[in-house]
């Protein structure tokens, strides 16, 4: 699993070799939500910007911004200003505007994904959310070849995050029972 402790990649040489020889079709990124306005949270910034640095480095020739969130500002429209803002351009940007959560995040995704042929992907979220995240992508016929983790900004959103994933997965176990 890939790291960081900020957005800018400590170790991008070795990320670049490793990420470019397993032949990412894209770079996806996890939205989360946003302040009222559409302000994106530093969380959002800083996911964004390994994404950014990730496409920077030669990992994938695209990057697919998803999250639709609550508002009446897509997660994605704010991530993809962001990265444009990075020197992304257009080009190399697809939104996924639809999702509320992780599952429909996978799901929606893999549709766009599939239209375009690129099945291959690095995933880009926070580090405690990526192994649930990197399952649901996985379940959606989406070959995640490597994830990228944004670290939390403190112990204390580190543990709360934890108990958070713990918690989505067990509710996830739950409705799977229900559903079979």
């Amino acid at each position: 699993m890939r790291s960081s402790g900020s957005p800018r990649l400590a170790d991008a040489a070795e990320a670049r070799t490793r990420l470019s020889t397993e032949g990412a079709d894209a770079i996806v990124v996890l939205g989360c939500q946003l302040f009222p306005g559409g302000r994106p949270s530093e969380r959002l910034r800083r996911r964004v910007a390994l994404g950014v640095e990730l496409y920077r480095e030669g990992a994938a020739p695209l990057i697919v911004m998803s999250g639709g969130g609550a508002g009446a500002v897509s997660e994605a429209m704010v991530m993809g200003d962001l990265a444009r803002k990075g020197g992304v351009p257009g080009t190399a940007l697809l939104l996924e505007t639809e999702s509320r959560n992780t599952f429909e995040n996978a799901g929606y995704t893999a549709r766009l994904l599939r239209e375009s042929g690129k099945m291959r992907i690095v995933l880009v979220s926070d580090r405690a959310h990526l192994p649930r995240a990197a399952r649901m992508f996985r379940r959606a016929g989406i070959d995640v070849i490597d994830v990228a983790g944004v670290p939390a900004s403190s112990m204390r959103r580190a543990f709360s995050a934890v108990l958070y994933e713990a918690a989505s997965h067990i509710r996830g176990l739950f409705r799977r029972r229900l559903k079979t």
